[in-house]
């Protein structure tokens, strides 16, 4: 009866996760959403460099965006995103 009940509660677990990522995800532009997809969400996992030919982009924009996207999604999520070294001078 445990199992039944924890498989229940990740399997809604899983699912408010899911709802998150697609209202998290609903804030990108197209262009982003695509890249994020490609990057990390297609079981492909395709190599950037393959994406940017695929897209149009250079590698330079295509990073930006990327990047962008990435920033997007750490604030709908409320993830805290920090450049290296800046925690360390924080505290330092």
């Amino acid at each position: 009866m445990v199992i039944a009940t924890y498989n229940v509660d990740k399997e809604a677990e899983m699912a408010a996760k899911d709802r998150l990522l697609d209202m998290a995800m609903s804030k990108l532009s197209s262009i982003q959403r695509e890249v994020i997809q490609r990057s990390y969400l297609d079981d492909e996992g395709e190599f950037d460099f393959i994406v940017c030919g695929d897209l149009g982009l250079s590698d330079r924009t295509f990073r930006r965006i990327k990047s962008e996207a990435l920033n997007i999604l750490a604030a709908a999520l409320r993830v805290e995103v920090y450049e290296v070294g800046y925690v360390e001078k924080l505290y330092s």
